[in-house]
């Protein structure tokens, strides 16, 4: 058979049937660079005396991505709205933006101090504690198989963290190098403190995204949070006197600043239409190619695999983080696989959206 029959062949029954998957893996490989980019921008040598703060880097990146979410609408003019959204949704869409921040600064700031894959496995807390959120705020039900996952999660944390009053002091062999992840246990403890915070944040905006339904188009869901990001970190590094502003020192680094942006707007780009072709609960199990990405830059980069107890604690977290997306109650039918005609202009339901890096994904990722 000709090569190009192979190659015709192969993108018709192999590509064509699952764009979506291949879209969502893009999308969590973008998410991958910008938080790998987002470490090497703290951990830079040439800025130890100086660093450059989480806040200055969300800034950086929200403000690419603003602009380009800015230019698509305006541009295409494809947005309904566009760009502030329907004014009865203003403020549950600014409030969006705001627990977005949250979400995605609990992950940039826990980078300082962890491992990228340390880092990146608090955040498959998320698909755990956003059904406790939905049990609190609306009511839903919250299975004890959900509850045994959480509590089981957190001894994953532990084990991620390593205090010492648990687990004794480190070897000097696993203090080599802290631009890799940090051989302070108070600093780990305070990286993994905020990025619990981050995965609460995160796990809020789902419960904000059920709110607000299809009323807002995805790329307005995006603006909100990337502006409304842009203003909280642009004032946090006016007033607050522990965050100094570091300007990029070398090519390298303003490279670095752009790419965070570029991959940021991608990423959500991608995932969205990757969600959008794609069911569900196939979907949100994309979220673990994230690991796969985090494992291979901290071995390509710092040249790390995690120890034992870092291993064991993400193995908990992930395999609990899939119990609870495999087996949690659905509480209708998945919507049928390409149906968009439910969703006035292509906006989708809350269940199908996912804005953040973060794991998303936002922040935040499919739950």
């Amino acid at each position: 058979m000709p090569l190009k029959e192979r190659l015709s062949g192969f993108y018709h029954n192999v590509v064509l049937p699952n764009t979506g998957v291949l879209l969502l893996l893009v999308a969590h490989f973008f998410n991958s660079i910008m938080i790998v980019t987002c470490k090497l921008l703290e951990t830079d040598p040439q800025t130890k005396d100086h660093p450059i703060h989480p806040l200055q880097i969300l800034f950086v990146r929200m403000f690419i991505t603003y602009l380009l979410c800015l230019a698509y609408m305006l541009v295409t003019r494809l947005v309904d709205q566009a760009p502030f959204g329907p004014r009865d949704q203003r403020v549950l869409l600014v409030l969006r933006g705001i627990l977005g921040f949250f979400g995605v600064y609990g992950l940039y700031f826990s980078l300082q101090y962890l491992s990228l894959s340390d880092a990146v496995s608090i955040t498959f807390l998320i698909p755990m504690v956003t059904p406790f959120f939905a049990w609190i705020v609306l009511g839903e039900r919250y299975s004890v198989l959900e509850a045994v996952c959480a509590f089981l999660s957190l001894g994953g944390v532990l084990l991620v963290a390593k205090p010492e009053f648990l687990f004794g002091p480190r070897p000097d062999t696993d203090k080599a190098d802290d631009a890799t992840e940090s051989s302070s246990t108070e600093l780990r403890l305070l990286g993994t403190g905020v990025g619990l915070i981050g995965v609460c944040g995160a796990a809020a905006v789902y419960i904000l995204l059920r709110k607000i339904g299809k009323l807002a188009h995805p790329l307005i869901l995006v603006s909100y949070f990337a502006l409304t990001t842009c203003i909280v970190t642009f004032v946090s590094t006016l007033v607050l006197p522990t965050v100094l502003f570091a300007v990029p020192r070398s090519g390298y680094q303003w490279f670095l600043f752009g790419l965070i942006g570029v991959s940021g707007f991608l990423m959500q780009f991608c995932l969205t239409a990757g969600l959008q072709r794609e069911k569900a609960g196939k979907s949100s199990l994309m979220i673990y190619s994230t690991m796969v990405y985090a494992l291979f830059w901290d071995l390509a980069i710092w040249g790390h695999l995690p120890g034992l107890l870092s291993m064991l604690g993400t193995g908990l977290i992930v395999l609990n983080a899939t119990i609870v997306i495999k087996y949690k109650p659905s509480a209708g039918p998945e919507p049928v696989e390409g149906d968009v005609e439910s969703s006035p202009a292509g906006y989708h339901k809350p269940g199908d959206i996912a804005l953040d890096d973060f794991i998303v994904t936002d922040d935040d990722e499919s739950s």
